[in-house]
């Protein structure tokens, strides 16, 4: 295990160590389940995730510290694999402004290939008008070929957004995901943000983003371009009802892989989320549906739906 990993470990389990001390007279509990994600794609491969979880340590849904079970399934024709997944978590992200952390560590045993894994995040207000976000993400590839062979990528990146003006800020976010085959995929996103109709939290978004590939001639793993790029332009709406938060983004745009002519892309989004703070339950669901490029050519696409209940007690 890497230096950097192992540092990366411990510094999650510091948060969760944190987190218990810091809830000991909250000794609120919680259950999750059940929670899942379902996705296909328009070159038939379909993913399944099932996950159950026990918050020992819970004052809200957006802060807890807890354990989660996770059975992933994957098929493909005729082919199918299948994954157990055993995370360790702690979060506290504040509602009102989603700063905070999302800090997990998690040990995924699939066809043999062990893996440890984490998608966690930290932000915070640098100043009154800049807000920092570290990302660091480390899971595996899936593809049929890739889950076969436990191909696996890190990817850390650090995102700033920045207000320019009253109701136009723009978000840069750079970042380098290394996979296990040896190739590495440097990644830029930007997105520009206008409050069109901040009363009704509706917002105009002018997205780029661009990646390269530096070996292509790896094997058929994934999707890797030797150059890939974005435009799209979006609307995206934030606004709450009765307690409840409803967003979703509808976005269409342009995107060219390598020298070939740009075609389009799409990409729709609508989530729901429970006041956070109920103590009956609180839950959360979003459905999406993206067009970009793929293994095939320029009309890959994917849908998927996923939801989450979590019960306090």
């Amino acid at each position: 295990m890497s230096r950097a990993l192992k540092s990366c470990i411990y510094f999650f389990l510091g948060l969760a160590s944190g987190s218990v001390l810091a809830q000991q007279s909250t000794p609120t509990q919680a259950i999750s389940i059940p929670n899942a994600y379902i996705a296909s794609d328009s070159e038939g491969f379909s993913t399944y995730k099932y996950r159950a979880g026990y918050m020992p340590l819970y004052s809200n849904g957006e802060k807890y510290t807890g354990i989660n079970y996770q059975h992933n399934y994957f098929t493909q024709g005729s082919w199918d694999s299948s994954a157990e997944v055993y995370t360790l978590l702690t979060k506290a992200i504040n509602p009102r402004n989603g700063l905070g952390y999302n800090a997990n560590i998690s040990y995924n045993l699939e066809n043999g290939h062990k893996l440890i894994a984490t998608d966690s995040s930290y932000s915070l207000q640098a100043t009154d008008t800049t807000i920092i976000e570290a990302l660091l993400n480390r899971d595996r590839v899936e593809t049929q070929n890739s889950l076969n062979n436990g191909i696996y990528y890190t990817f850390p990146a650090i995102s700033i957004e920045q207000k320019i003006i009253d109701r136009l800020s723009v978000v840069l976010m750079g970042g380098n995901m290394y996979f296990s085959d040896t190739n590495t995929r440097p990644t830029v996103k930007a997105k520009l943000i206008y409050d069109l109709v901040p009363e009704y939290g509706l917002t105009a978004q002018l997205r780029y983003r661009q990646y390269r590939d530096t070996n292509t001639a790896v094997p058929n793993n994934y999707f890797n371009p030797s150059e890939y790029s974005e435009t799209m332009i979006a609307f995206g709406f934030r606004k709450r009802y009765e307690g409840w938060m409803i967003n979703g983004t509808a976005g269409v745009g342009r995107q060219t892989v390598n020298q070939d002519p740009s075609t389009t892309t799409q990409l729709y989004e609508l989530a729901a989320t429970s006041p956070v703070a109920s103590n009956d339950y609180y839950f959360k669901t979003r459905a999406g549906y993206g067009k970009s490029a793929g293994f095939l050519g320029p009309n890959y696409f994917y849908r998927y739906v996923m939801e989450e209940l979590v019960i306090p007690f």
